[in-house]
């Protein structure tokens, strides 16, 4: 597999900047005792954008840095659109990422091209709401090097002192939006994991690099925790603020991090009304569909009194192989999307 030579640097007033921050706290810990990152990569599974939505939330204002630290800008300070979050560590995307899968933006202006959107891999620095520093990696996925890519993350984790990495996503599931957002977590930290239903024992669906990451980090008995947070089949492809507030919490209760999130709120109360509307003005086999993921979601949920329901329902819930042929489905339509 050989070394990620060249394939990531670390930015010196990002360091600083880090070094400050985890100065000011201290350790820098948190509720598992020492600086957490969260990673996602755009491109590849995120039903519902859930995971979209919570990295635009915890790379927005409220956890940004002061603007009055003691430590210089840098060098790409003006071009950078989050100039609150320092970054600590920049991944060759050039390198990475095949432009004609992932084609960037470019802005033409009357007669002469006047942007251009270069694509970042980027760990940033940002701190919950009571200043406490945790680092964000975040960027479209890799296209190539996966497995140099995922060394590289495992070096930059002990480089930066990391004892936590959290990751996420949204899947299509068969479940209704009338019942609370359920996580399916994964990892190796099973503490972390209990008093979650378990919806489905085995399953191989198409990989990616975040799964890759999260297997190497494993295997280096380095701490890492996935949540997968199941979105309504039929609404997987709009978003859906409740997966991310869920997410939220679960990363909260795992971390100790402290991150509001009243805005996401007010949008998942105002989303799921639309839905109930929309719902409502549909036809009876849309009603009769949700009626029955609620039962389906209750049984194995514990919330039917009926001891034997869940053995009733278990033949209904997704397969192994509907679980894999859902996922490759929900990628073979953002690809048609994107094509367009």
């Amino acid at each position: 597999m050989g070394e990620p030579q060249g394939l990531y640097e670390l930015d010196q007033a990002g360091m600083a900047a880090l070094a400050e921050a985890r100065g000011r706290e201290g350790s820098g810990g948190t509720g598992v005792g020492g600086l957490v990152l969260l990673y996602h990569f755009e491109g590849f599974m995120d039903a519902g954008h859930a995971a979209e939505q919570v990295m635009e939330h915890v790379l927005g204002d409220s956890f940004a840095l002061d603007g009055d630290a003691d430590t210089p800008p840098s060098a790409d300070a003006e071009a950078d659109p989050r100039p609150g979050h320092p970054v600590v560590v920049r991944f060759d995307a050039d390198r990475l990422v095949d432009y004609r899968a992932q084609r960037p933006s470019m802005t033409f202006d009357t007669d002469h091209w006047a942007e251009y959107e270069a694509p970042e891999i980027t760990v940033r620095l940002a701190r919950d709401a009571t200043g406490t520093p945790f680092l964000v990696l975040y960027g479209p996925e890799p296209d190539t090097e996966w497995e140099k890519f995922a060394t590289g993350v495992v070096q930059v984790i002990d480089e930066l002192g990391v004892t936590l990495a959290v990751n996420f996503h949204g899947i299509p599931f068969a479940v209704p939006h009338t019942r609370p957002t359920t996580l399916i977590p994964h990892g190796n930290r099973p503490d972390l994991m209990a008093g979650h239903p378990k919806w489905f024992d085995r399953a191989q669906v198409p990989g990616s690099a975040m799964a890759l990451v999260e297997y190497r980090l494993s295997e280096k008995n380095r701490a890492v925790l996935g949540l997968a947070a199941q979105i309504p089949h039929y609404i997987s492809r709009s978003p859906y603020p409740a997966a991310a507030v869920r997410i939220l919490e679960a990363v909260t209760a795992a971390t100790g991090l402290v991150l509001p999130a009243q805005e996401l709120h007010e949008q998942a109360e105002r989303v799921t009304t639309e839905i109930d509307v929309q719902v409502t003005q549909g036809d009876d086999e849309l009603r009769s569909m949700i009626h029955g993921l609620e039962v389906q979601y209750d049984a194995v949920a514990g919330a039917s009194p009926r001891s034997n329901l869940l053995a009733e329902q278990a033949a209904r819930l997704p397969t192994a192989e509907e679980l894999a042929r859902q996922f490759e489905q929900f990628l073979a339509e953002q690809d048609r999307d994107g094509d367009r």
